[in-house]
């Protein structure tokens, strides 16, 4: 009975949240030889494989053919958030502090959700906002080990270009969750242009290397849950709730990363990590204290 009453859109995010805090231990196990464009592009490769191919499966060849726009606006937003983000991303950890990255990195709920009340006039309350914001604050505690006052942001290029990177995966979200389109069929597209442009950037700033046999696993692992079925839970998650209700979910990301890192590659435990989980956690039980909206 409970289970019936619990919006599945919540399901998908939080299927998506744990997917996605799998990436710092596939990041440190399968890039042995690729590089950060090879790792991309291999990923991204895999992701269109595997959607397509179950797509067929579940569908065969008889769907609903997606309208010029619809495809350019997909491959567009395809280019942001499954090539373009991870690129500044990437520019941002091999010139910057990974500390300030990580903490710009993560402003992308927060715009999220500004974008959406300023695109998709989704409504904002000051406890909705304030559940985001605590939130934050939460990965802010986690990501410095309670040291908040000792981050030095000294690259201003590199701050404002994880910024801008931010800022697509965003705009990338908003979009998506306005579309009308199966988003089957649209996370298909999305990694269609994820994929053209990956192969561009490979072209571009390295070379084609396949994955060694260290890293097959990890890379398969990464291209086939942590980016293709996890950016469709996203797309489907977005449908279904709404944007603060995700952004919140998102900052347990950081959480459970930490966990699967103590836990597999016996990190430190710190009594931050504790409390900057309390906080998120927290925040999301207080975000439901305000159910406009979601």
């Amino acid at each position: 009975m409970f289970l019936k009453r619990i919006n599945i859109g919540y399901i998908y995010a939080a299927l998506c949240v744990l997917s996605w805090s799998f990436i710092p231990i596939v990041a440190r196990l399968g890039q042995v030889k690729l590089d950060n464009f090879q790792l991309l592009f291999w990923s991204n490769v895999l992701s269109l494989l595997a959607l397509s191919l179950l797509f067929i499966l579940l569908n065969g060849f008889s769907c609903r053919v997606a309208s010029k726009k619809e495809v350019m606006q997909g491959l567009f937003l395809g280019s942001l958030g499954c090539c373009i983000y991870y690129l500044l991303l990437y520019y941002g950890y091999a010139n910057g502090n990974s500390i300030e990255v990580l903490l710009v990195q993560y402003s992308w709920p927060i715009q999220m959700v500004l974008l959406a009340s300023l695109i998709l006039k989704e409504p904002l309350s000051l406890i909705k906002l304030f559940s985001v914001l605590l939130g934050f604050l939460g990965i802010v505690v986690i990501i410095t080990k309670g040291k908040l006052f000792d981050v030095e942001f000294s690259g201003l290029v590199v701050g404002l270009t994880v910024f801008f990177g931010a800022f697509c995966f965003a705009v990338f979200s908003v979009v998506s969750k306005g579309s009308k389109m199966d988003g089957f069929l649209f996370t298909i597209i999305l990694f269609s242009g994820g994929t053209i442009t990956s192969l561009l950037a490979l072209l571009l700033f390295s070379e084609v290397q396949l994955p060694s046999k260290k890293e097959l696993l990890p890379v398969f692992f990464n291209g086939i849950f942590i980016n293709g079925f996890s950016y469709l839970l996203w797309i489907l998650a977005l449908r279904k709730i709404s944007a603060v209700s995700a952004a919140v979910m998102i900052f347990l990301t950081p959480l459970f990363s930490t966990i699967w890192l103590i836990t597999f590659f016996d990190e430190v435990l710190y009594s931050a990590y504790i409390v900057g989980g309390c906080i998120v956690i927290l925040s999301s039980f207080y975000s439901l204290l305000d159910r406009k909206g979601s």
